[in-house]
């Protein structure tokens, strides 16, 4: 069922896809916010693999696939994107997005077009080929190509460009052009007039502050960021909020503050199932362990940021951790393991041509070959640090190679190179940095900008709970109606089901009633001869010949009044249950032995006290027929051959009363106890197998007769 629902999720998601005008603002908040959720739809609303060599064979297969040439456009723009997210599972990755890159490029038409093609393709020489001032100049071209352009579409696009601008600025230390670049940025947020965007855009330039250690403006901007962010529900931008501050918390040595928010952007991310910023929150709690001494701590988060990167076969984070486990094993003069790693860290900046993280990897080498006294490993790593930082124009880390190589050169006895070395720090300490540092803001600033963050914090979690106290609420209110419902239903369910019951037993009692008299009549009789609880040790049937036509003589009222004076003075003479069978004939059931004499007796002193002389004949058998027959009779049998002795008394003639009664021998079978009853008793008797008792003549009795009987054929039928 689960999988049934996934599928037609994404048939509907991939339907709305290819029947309406796609919205680029808020397909930027979904890649944003939910990038794996909009790359798996994506990916399964089109189908590859997509082949076309000009404009007029894109717009066929555009055709083909159920898109517009604009929608499919951009789905292959967004799909380009995501295979280049670091935190994106999918199917080729970077070689897939350069496919649909070079794809892109055979269709590209418009300014817009080629605009975006060139923005992914520099998106693409960064990302896979760490090719940074080439990627720039793709990005400054595109936005040459739609610079006097300012629809939302164009604004979007160029809102994207100038985001990796600032960040490519910033990683080679431009940080001037990286800081108008992001200003720009959020300005054409601002423009956009989108929440999730601007609190974007506040993100990264917090970041920005932040890694130009400008502690106090970097927190302005986050707490601007979580004031925004805090009017929609946003998983990943809050997490990846918290992540960020606890970078600024660690910077500021407030350790708890850091660690409070790492784990809980860990937190976060694991849930998310998000393991390439999990790794990051995993780096973030290494570090501050290192920053208050505790490297073996730092070592164990170290190592489980490791295996998260591995596990996404993230090369250069991998590369990154071997850098900061070199640094911790360092510390803890493990100089052996430290070498180990940061060689490795080497061998991964060299392959990705990362030479920003490389150069810091070979001063750390530098420094601990220092310790071990390795003067040429020393010299060696120092010179290939001042080269990279020479060629990437980095100040600071060209001081810190020279001192290396000065220090490095006296012990080998090189004076000339110390004083070369020495001579170019000089110089180096006169040249001006490129970015004017603001100067350090004062305790009191740092201090409100604190309070202001914690405070946007608090709102934001308040109106997460107000919203969730709202939707208990609701959820409360729906249930309460929900189950008022349940209880009526099943009130009345109740209610009616008394009804039905009441009215069954009813039917059920009025079924053993007498239609005529309402006593106790043929159906009750064998309900009771059923019944195992209430053995019956003698059955009786009595009738009164004067009695059987009194309906056809005096009419139903007349009949109906004698039978139930019959019955009562019956149930008097023998204090027992009568059953009515119909006029003039009454069935008694027995719980304990008694002879059939015993019940003329008892019924002829109860009519002649009511000076009643009416004859009466009684059908008699003691129970159960057959002792020792471990085969239940039926009790329709049982009060057939009662009916069979009542027959036998009936052919009687004579004013007198009579009885007849049947006795089965033990040795009877159960056989003989089978329609037609009469024939089979009649056999059974000749035979001897049954024994008829009376206080009559035997030899008066009449059988029913089946030679001379003129209904032999429809008895022949029966």
């Amino acid at each position: 069922m689960q999988k049934l629902t996934v599928i037609l999720l994404t048939l509907l998601l991939s339907l709305s896809f290819s029947v309406q005008s796609r919205d680029f603002e808020a397909d930027e908040v979904e890649l944003r916010e939910t990038p794996q959720q909009m790359y798996d739809v994506l990916s399964q609303s089109i189908s590859f693999p997509i082949i076309f060599q000009n404009r007029e064979q894109f717009e066929r297969v555009a055709k083909e696939q159920g898109y517009s040439t604009a929608d499919f456009e951009h789905i292959l723009y967004l799909l380009a994107r995501l295979n280049m997210e670091h935190n994106v599972k999918t199917n080729g990755g970077i070689k897939d997005a350069k496919n649909i890159i070079e794809l892109l490029t055979k269709a590209a038409q418009s300014p817009y077009e080629q605009a975006a093609v060139a923005m992914l393709y520099g998106r693409y020489l960064g990302r896979a080929e760490q090719k940074y001032q080439e990627a720039i100049g793709q990005y400054n071209q595109a936005l040459t190509r739609i610079n006097d352009s300012y629809d939302v579409n164009t604004l979007i696009l160029k809102h994207n460009i100038y985001e990796h601008l600032g960040a490519l600025h910033l990683l080679i230390r431009q940080e001037v052009p990286a800081l108008m670049h992001f200003h720009t940025y959020r300005d054409i947020a601002y423009k956009l007039r989108n929440d999730y965007l601007i609190a974007a855009a506040e993100a990264r330039l917090g970041f920005y502050y932040h890694f130009n250690q400008q502690l106090t403006k970097s927190l302005q901007h986050y707490s601007e960021a979580v004031r925004i962010s805090n009017s929609a529900n946003y998983p990943l931008m809050k997490t990846h909020l918290q992540l960020q501050l606890s970078k600024v918390y660690r910077d500021l040595e407030q350790w708890d503050e850091a660690l409070k928010n790492a784990h809980e952007a860990a937190a976060g991310f694991k849930k998310m199932g998000n393991d390439t910023y999990l790794s990051s929150c995993m780096t973030v709690i290494a570090i501050v362990y290192g920053k208050q001494g505790d490297w073996n701590k730092a070592i164990d988060y170290y190592l489980n940021a490791q295996q998260l990167d591995a596990k996404r076969g993230n090369y250069i984070a991998q590369g990154l951790n071997f850098h900061n486990l070199g640094q911790a094993y360092s510390n803890i003069n493990d100089n052996v393991n430290a070498l180990k790693y940061l060689l490795m860290a080497n061998q991964i900046f060299k392959e990705k041509q990362s030479y920003h993280y490389l150069v810091y990897n070979e001063l750390l080498i530098g420094e601990i070959a220092q310790s071990n006294q390795d003067w040429p490993l020393m010299m060696n790593h120092a010179k290939a640090a001042l080269a990279l930082a020479v060629d990437i124009k980095l100040i600071d880390e060209q001081k810190s190679a020279l001192t290396l190589i000065a220090f490095a050169a006296q012990k080998l006895g090189e004076l000339t190179q110390t004083i070369d070395a020495q001579n170019r720090i000089i110089e180096l300490g006169k040249t001006v940095d490129e970015a004017d540092k603001d100067t350090p803001a004062p305790a009191s600033a740092l201090a409100e900008q604190q309070l202001k963050l914690e405070l946007n914090m608090l709102q934001g979690k308040l109106t997460l709970a107000e919203k969730e106290s709202s939707n208990i609420k609701m959820l409360l209110l729906i249930s309460s109606i929900v189950i008022g419902i349940l209880l009526v239903v099943i009130g009345f369910t109740l209610h009616h089901r008394r009804k039905i019951t009441a009215k069954n037993t009813a039917l059920t009692q009025l079924t053993l009633q007498d239609p005529f008299t309402h006593h106790l009549g043929y159906t009750a009789l064998l309900a009771h001869l059923s019944h195992h609880q209430e053995p019956t040790a003698a059955l009786g049937l009595i009738a009164f010949p004067t009695l059987l036509t009194t309906d056809l003589d005096y009419g139903q009222y007349f009949s109906n009044t004698v039978t139930v004076q019959f019955t009562k003075l019956l149930a008097e003479a023998l204090d027992t249950p009568v059953y009515v069978i119909r006029q003039g004939v009454f069935a008694i059931r027995f719980k304990q032995a008694i002879e059939p004499m015993q019940v003329i007796e008892q019924i002829r002193h109860t009519l002649d006290q009511q000076q009643i002389k009416q004859p009466l004949r009684l059908g008699f058998a003691h129970l159960p027929f057959l002792a020792k027959s471990e085969i239940k009779m039926a009790a329709k049998l049982k009060f057939e051959a009662v009916q069979m002795a009542l027959a036998c008394a009936c052919s009687l003639e004579g004013d007198n009363d009579y009885y007849v009664a049947f006795r089965a021998l033990d040795f009877v079978p159960l056989s003989l106890f089978a329609n037609p009853l009469f024939l089979h008793l009649e056999k059974g008797i000749e035979r001897g197998l049954i024994r008829l008792e009376t206080n009559g003549t035997k030899e008066d009795i009449r059988w029913p007769c089946w030679e001379n009987n003129q209904n032999r054929q429809l008895l022949e039928n029966i």
